[in-house]
């Protein structure tokens, strides 16, 4: 490689290194407008999802009765179904963290972990939190209604813009279940009003003027629909109150993280200050060697936070940090079990670029079973049932494949643009002829 490539190649892995740099830990706005709105980004350090002990935790305790007619011998499918379907609309709002248990013979506990603002329990409360059966009649005292949560499809937050008002829409449309699209239209045949309850309250009313229900489709609209947001907090409501239990929520509250509330902060701050030691010490050590390796680390840490905060399964709880910092020792030991095997060839005066090649040669098998191991320590803690040593076993495992190509392969090549533009100065690695300073 020439020393022109090679200065050329450190620019532009200098340019990637930054712009990893940046979307790792960097929230910003962008400069520009998406159909009139601007949109934010969020950092892969924002994105990571923690764990019930170091990230706060919202707990709601529902009494889970069957409906009416139903036989309780269909209880414990019923319960199993409404679990399943609880953990997928919560998922669906983007709150991975989510564990759902029956809890006696008759509750089911929901617990939703990595809370980080009063928004996020403000909004989780008004998605779960208050489910209520949906009901349509003819009659504002609620008497023989012509459908209820079971006659419904689907439910979603919509809206659209009235070009005759100049307004944005808000609301809820309910598609109701196909084949009872004939029997609404015969209920509303007269057209008039239909009064919507969730519960046993009156939520809103709509004017069908003279028409029938004909396409088995309700666009219901309400005053306290100001937003897309607020119209989709009563469709979650409607569809929790759909579940083939009916929910009553006996008690709710927030769990504050294991380790204390600013636990995630201090681990942040420990495992900062624990790198940098580690970067001082590799430059002092090493020289231009620690500085390529500080380097190549930058890369391990940003293609690893990308990865943790990409993968849904990972929750990165107190064991998940203490997995993190084990792979970063694991890449540091590499590196240095490279430079000391070039170290020991060069003081037996070796050329210096001989003695890197020979190190890199005799260490690929060592750094290589290291890592794999970690990362087979790694494969076996995903199958346990804890979350705490599934964190850690996911923070290992990805990681460890991160310091297998780290080590193996981006090394390789920055030694070698290295060695392009000093192939000879041991002394700028801290090496010396005849085991000086050994």
């Amino acid at each position: 490689m020439t020393k022109k490539r090679s200065k050329c190649l450190f620019v532009v892995f200098s340019i990637i290194l930054v712009i990893c740099l940046i979307a790792s830990f960097v929230n910003f706005t962008y400069p520009f407008t998406i159909n009139g709105n601007y949109y934010s980004y969020s950092n892969f350090v924002s994105n990571l999802k923690l764990g019930e002990d170091i990230g706060k935790t919202y707990r709601i305790v529902y009494r889970a009765e069957l409906p009416e007619g139903e036989a309780q011998a269909n209880y414990n499918n019923l319960k199993t179904s409404t679990m399943l379907q609880l953990k997928d609309i919560v998922q669906s709002e983007g709150y991975e963290d989510v564990t759902v248990t029956s809890y006696g013979s008759d509750s089911i506990l929901i617990q939703i972990g990595n809370i980080l603002t009063i928004d996020d329990e403000n909004e989780i409360v008004d998605l779960i939190g208050a489910p209520a059966a949906i009901s349509f009649s003819m009659s504002s005292e609620n008497t023989d209604p012509f459908a209820g949560p079971k006659d419904i499809d689907t439910v979603s937050a919509y809206d659209y813009y009235d070009s005759s008002t100049g307004e944005t829409i808000y609301g809820v449309l309910i598609n109701f279940k196909e084949e009872l699209i004939d029997e609404i239209e015969s209920a509303t045949a007269d057209g008039g009003t239909v009064y919507i309850f969730l519960g046993d309250t009156q939520f809103t009313s709509m004017d069908l003027n003279s028409s029938a229900i004909t396409n088995g489709q309700i666009f219901m609209q309400s005053d306290s629909f100001v937003d897309h947001a607020s119209a989709n907090t009563v469709a979650n409501i409607i569809r929790t109150g759909m579940l083939d239990l009916e929910l009553t929520t006996v008690e709710s509250d927030s769990i504050t993280p294991t380790y204390g509330v600013g636990s995630n902060i201090w681990m942040a701050i420990v495992m900062a200050v624990l790198i940098l030691i580690a970067f001082i010490f590799m430059i002092v050590k090493y020289r231009d060697l620690g500085w390529l390796a500080c380097f190549n680390l930058l890369f391990f840490i940003t293609i690893s936070l990308f990865l943790l905060q990409s993968i849904p399964l990972v929750h990165m709880n107190f064991a998940g940090m203490i997995g993190v910092l084990i792979a970063f020792m694991f890449v540091i030991d590499s590196f240095m079990s490279i430079f000391d095997k070039a170290k020991e060839h060069y003081n037996q005066d070796t050329k210096l670029y001989v003695a890197m090649k020979v190190a890199q040669r005799e260490c690929l098998t060592k750094t290589f079973v290291m890592n794999v191991g970690l990362m087979i320590v790694g494969l076996i803690c995903l199958f346990m049932p804890s979350l705490a040593i599934s964190s850690f076993g996911w923070a290992t495992f990805v990681m460890s494949f991160v310091s297998i190509f780290c080590v193996q392969a981006l090394q390789r090549l920055f030694i070698k643009m290295y060695l392009a533009l000093n192939s000879t100065d041991g002394k700028k690695c801290n090496f010396h002829k005849g085991g000086k300073h050994a």
